[in-house]
């Protein structure tokens, strides 16, 4: 008997069926672990995204409470009605440098505004306060002309907003930079205090650097309620505060540097106290977030 020989076409049409059901299978196989690989990347996405939003918030709750602390203690220094200020005065005690805090550090300073000379200053016009600039642009090695540019952009414009303005007198980077070893910008003409100016700007105010050291001098050896020295105090050491000069101020700025889980945070503070109503009050007229502006004081020892 014949046995009849196998359908060669059958047996290769069933062979290619399952070899596309194979790829097949292999394709839906390598799609499910492409969308695996895509869920699983995406809920990783999402909760890195959550923490540094969770450390973000954080880390601008620990400024905004810095902040917070400052304008406290500025209120009462206030209250307790003392006629001096000074870094001897409880906001100035409230400073934190790297420290510790859950989850990360955290930098602090709150710092006297009327430190430094106000180059709004010039607004006045007046011979004084114009020579005092002219001394002081010298001191910092800016020409005569560089000093009568800015005089001439401040008048102009009825005050600028920040020393990066200065560039449009011409001034460089590195020549605002210079300027603000000295120099500030704040909303209103304000006297220079005594009690937290730097040693170069005090020779200046008091066109005598002889003077400018025992000021130094005075203020180390502390005086006056609270610490600071008051007119009366500078009087017996023979020291009597110019025009545009005291020992006392209304702006402070606060700067907080917070880093929590590698996400950080910086808020500058311009915070302005006065008595009304009876009572102190301390108003925070602006804030920057990052970067402080350049009429600002580095924060000491920055994260």
């Amino acid at each position: 008997m014949v046995v009849p020989s196998p359908d060669r076409t059958t047996k290769n049409a069933s062979d290619g069926e399952q070899g596309m059901v194979l790829i097949n299978v292999l394709v839906i196989v390598m799609l499910a672990t492409a969308i695996l690989v895509m869920m699983i990347a995406s809920d990783d996405t999402d909760i890195e995204l959550s923490l540094r939003l969770r450390n973000a918030t954080q880390a601008s709750a620990v400024a905004r409470g810095a902040e917070l602390s400052a304008v406290a203690a500025l209120r009462r220094d206030l209250a307790r009605g003392a006629d001096s200020d000074s870094r001897k005065d409880e906001w100035a005690a409230i400073a934190d440098d790297d420290a510790a805090i859950d989850g990360g550090r955290f930098s602090f300073d709150v710092s006297d505004a009327q430190a430094m000379f106000n180059i709004n200053n010039l607004v006045r016009g007046d011979a004084v306060t114009n020579d005092y600039f002219a001394a002081l642009a010298a001191a910092v090695d800016l020409s005569p002309e560089k000093a009568g540019q800015i005089a001439d952009l401040v008048q102009t414009s009825r005050g600028i907003v920040g020393l990066g303005d200065l560039q449009g007198a011409g001034l460089t980077l590195a020549e605002i930079r210079r300027l603000a070893v000295l120099a500030t910008v704040l909303p209103e003409p304000t006297d220079v205090n005594l009690n937290t100016a730097p040693e170069m700007l005090a020779a200046i105010l008091l066109n005598n650097p002889g003077q400018a050291r025992k000021l130094m001098a005075a203020r180390t050896a502390g005086g006056g309620k609270g610490g600071g020295l008051t007119r009366e105090d500078l009087a017996l050491s023979g020291i009597f505060p110019p025009p545009g000069s005291g020992v006392t101020s209304s702006y402070y700025w606060a700067r907080s540097t917070v880093d929590i889980g590698g996400t950080s945070q910086q808020l500058t503070s311009l915070l302005y106290r006065r008595t009304m109503g009876g009572g102190p009050q301390v108003l925070v007229l602006k804030r920057w977030r990052g970067a402080a502006p350049m009429q600002v004081p580095p924060l000491p020892n920055a994260i």
